[in-house]
């Protein structure tokens, strides 16, 4: 059947719709005939056919807007959440990192020493040479040999540098000797690298006084550390019967893994007081 033939007949069912609603309507008291009672049917079914769809239709649609706008709401939230995150990482970053300069500014306040602070920007990659790169350099009055130092401890020293920027050798890389003290026996030895975690203490005769935990720090010999320094504690002690020397580990006093700024020592001046000396 034909669009055409269908709006004919909807329009020729609705005329005959009304045709008998006209003549129901002048029918007061008489009983409804048959044909008006199908007629009365059919037009109530159409009805609630029409209304019904129409709720269907406006639920719809609130429930599709509904979802639209609590869509919409999501993606506010999850905006807002995302920003104040990002916010408090960032107040957490900078809350370590002013906890870190203030201790580093106290260590600075409490010797009469010339410091300038740096960040590290680099890490050599090579796995057998430990040396970091640090974002100040000749102009800022750096030269070889200086100090790199922490609030805990020492860091290593300036091997090459250019105008801007300055390589430090770590105390544990294997090129790195320092000379040191066992702080509560004064026995002496140097604190070499092994290019790993820790580093030893070489030179420790077999019958030296050494025990786990002692504090090992810089002897002031050689002229390029001051005395005092902390540079690391005991943590393994072996002797064997044909050997002359203790095998000594020390853990160093800093912790490479979280090391994010340095205090480079400009000037050699009178050495620092040794704990072990007072008294």
């Amino acid at each position: 059947m034909s669009w055409r033939l269908r709006l004919i007949s909807l329009v020729v069912l609705f005329f005959l719709i009304l045709v008998a609603l006209s003549y129901h309507s002048g029918r007061t008291t008489e009983e409804p005939t048959v044909v008006e009672q199908g007629v009365l049917e059919t037009v109530a079914a159409c009805q609630n056919f029409v209304m019904g769809s129409a709720r269907v239709i406006e639920d719809f649609w609130r429930g599709y807007f509904f979802l639209v706008n609590l869509r919409e709401e999501n993606d506010q939230l999850k905006k807002a959440s995302d920003r104040l995150r990002r916010q408090v990482d960032a107040l957490r970053e900078a809350g370590r990192a002013n906890r870190r300069l203030r201790e580093l500014l106290n260590f600075k306040a409490s010797h009469d020493l010339p410091f300038l602070g740096a960040q590290i920007v680099g890490w050599d990659p090579n796995a057998w040479f430990k040396t970091i790169t640090i974002d100040r350099g000749s102009r800022d009055g750096l030269s070889k040999g200086m100090p790199a130092v922490t609030d805990s401890g020492v860091v290593g020293r300036v091997v090459s540098l250019s105008p801007y920027y300055a390589q430090v050798l770590l105390i544990i890389d294997y090129n790195s000797s320092i000379d040191a003290l066992v702080q509560r026996t004064r026995v002496r030895g140097i604190v070499a690298g092994r290019s790993g975690p820790t580093c030893q203490l070489k030179y420790v005769l077999k019958n030296d006084d050494l025990a786990v935990g002692d504090l090992v720090v810089t002897s002031g010999m050689g002229g390029v550390f001051p005395k005092g320094l902390p540079l690391g504690t005991v943590c393994r002690i072996k002797k064997t019967g044909q050997e002359i020397f203790q095998e000594v580990e020390i853990t160093p006093a800093v912790d490479f893994n979280l090391l994010e700024e340095v205090l480079v020592i400009l000037a050699r001046k009178p050495p620092l007081l040794d704990p072990g000396l007072s008294g």
